[in-house]
């Protein structure tokens, strides 16, 4: 771990980036808790030996609304065990309840809500609340902006957006926004109007400024293959964030990977959220910063807390395969056992029996589940799916993924397996299969941004209701 992280130029600006650490998460109902415990304990070592200025987490702390009780108790030791090392920012993302983050302010001893309304916030003067939480968009003037000392000896402004529900945009800045602009219009406003405060009595020769936020950049890969494709009004252009920003911190996309022509970067998740980010390789981000120079970016690679698997062999192969898995959380897809010259099928070690049972060896199985379990002891085994027969073939015209990466990938198998009675029972040839997956592509997008759902079908129909086409 320490060797992947770079020497501090002593001239330079440090900021720890981090996001969407999502507590309190479950794998189909298996608790990522252990995980977690793991992962935060390897922050804080990586954070320890970093020395950063400044610990940023951009949004998604939690994974829900209400997290329990144990996941908020870890929120507050991992934010007091960050704050020791340097100050820490936290900003609110679409998963975090904003009434939740006001709580675990008080919890962190973060006193600013009373600064502002008493009138002792200023954007221009040094920080002195060790953690900060950003619980809520608000204007520049009341804790947006914030200024940040370092050991450089210079000042770091932080500009700090957590998510904007495109349903409260304007109620949130109603003297800023006019009511009837884009979603993507608004933002703009706000941004504009941050960096005006943001780079007053700003030293460009010496002082460094960071915009972080959890939000959607346009054109951001949400798997490692695929762009996501979103309506242009809720994908934030890059451009509206100022050339004088050094480093962008985003948070909202789990797939690590830069942004805004390597301005920016989403740090991700730290856990595999769920299986369709099988594979990524987490990280925490260090950013070095120096005025007028090229900001120097490092990703750190996260080790601890188990990783997704998704397994496709024969019941006979599975016990070899458990020792690479090991406790691993893991979906099993049982496959047919391989043809054998002169040998039935069905024999072997492992292998289907007479009914519905399953013989392991000497041991005897009602359900293939159980001989999964058996199979693999130290695995979290979360699903298991039989695919030793072949799948009933329909729909032929949906295109086929060669490899299901994604949740369309999936949708798409399923379609085309399983999905004849549904289509026979919604319009039968009236229906367009290829439109169907991509409509789910478009519903499926919508819900991972928190973006609205906009489809030609019902645009179609709201003008026909209108009047406006015949």
């Amino acid at each position: 771990m320490s060797e992947a992280i770079p020497r501090r130029p002593l001239e330079a600006v440090r900021v720890l980036h981090t996001s969407d650490w999502h507590l309190g998460a479950k794998v189909r109902n298996e608790p990522r808790r252990s995980d977690h415990d793991a992962l935060i304990g390897e922050i804080v070592e990586i954070a320890a030996t970093a020395r950063p200025d400044l610990i940023l987490h951009t949004g998604d702390l939690f994974d829900g609304e209400r997290p329990p009780m144990a996941d908020f108790g870890r929120a507050i030791s991992a934010l007091r065990a960050l704050g020791e090392i340097a100050p820490v920012a936290v900003l609110a993302g679409n998963h975090d309840s904003p009434i939740a983050l006001d709580v675990l302010a008080i919890a962190v001893d973060d006193r600013h809500a009373d600064d502002v309304e008493a009138g002792r916030f200023d954007s221009a003067a040094a920080e002195a609340t060790r953690i900060r939480v950003h619980s809520r968009p608000t204007l520049a003037e009341r804790g947006a902006v914030t200024t940040y000392t370092s050991q450089a000896g210079v000042n770091l402004r932080l500009v700090a957006l957590p998510f904007v529900h495109q349903n409260r945009v304007v109620k949130d800045f109603a003297a800023l926004l006019e009511a009837n602009a884009t979603y993507n219009d608004n933002l703009r406003k706000i941004v504009a109007s941050y960096s005006g405060t943001a780079f007053s009595a700003f030293d460009p020769t010496r002082d460094v400024a960071v915009f972080a936020s959890h939000l959607h950049v346009r054109d951001a890969r949400t798997s490692s293959e695929k762009v996501i494709h979103i309506a242009e009004d809720y994908a934030t252009d890059p451009a509206h964030f100022e050339p004088r920003y050094g480093y962008l911190a985003f948070g909202h996309i789990h797939v690590p990977q830069p942004v805004a022509d390597g301005r920016g970067q989403y740090a991700g998740s730290v856990i595999e959220v769920d299986f369709g980010e099988e594979g990524e390789q987490k990280r925490v981000v260090v950013a070095d910063l120096i005025a007028g120079r090229p900001t120097k970016v490092t990703s750190v690679p996260l080790s601890s807390g188990r990783r997704l698997r998704r397994l496709r062999a024969p019941l006979s192969e599975l016990a070899d395969r458990a020792h690479d898995v090991g406790s691993d959380i893991v979906e099993v897809t049982v496959i047919a056992e391989p043809e054998v010259s002169d040998q039935p099928a069905s024999a072997g070690p492992a292998g289907a029996a007479a009914a519905d049972q399953i013989i392991v060896g000497d041991r005897t199985f009602d359900t293939l589940s159980a001989a999964v379990h058996f199979l693999m002891p130290d695995a979290a085994v979360v699903g298991v799916i039989d695919g030793r027969t072949p799948a009933r073939q329909s729909l032929d015209e949906v295109e086929q993924p060669r490899a299901v990466e994604t949740v369309g990938d999936a949708f798409r198998v399923w379609l085309r397996a399983s999905g004849g009675p549904v289509v026979a029972a919604n319009g039968g040839s009236l229906v367009d299969p290829a439109r169907v997956a991509g409509l789910f592509d478009e519903l499926h997008a919508a819900v991972t941004t928190d973006s609205p759902t906009i489809l030609a079908e019902t645009e179609a129909l709201g003008a026909f209701s209108d009047g406006s086409e015949r």
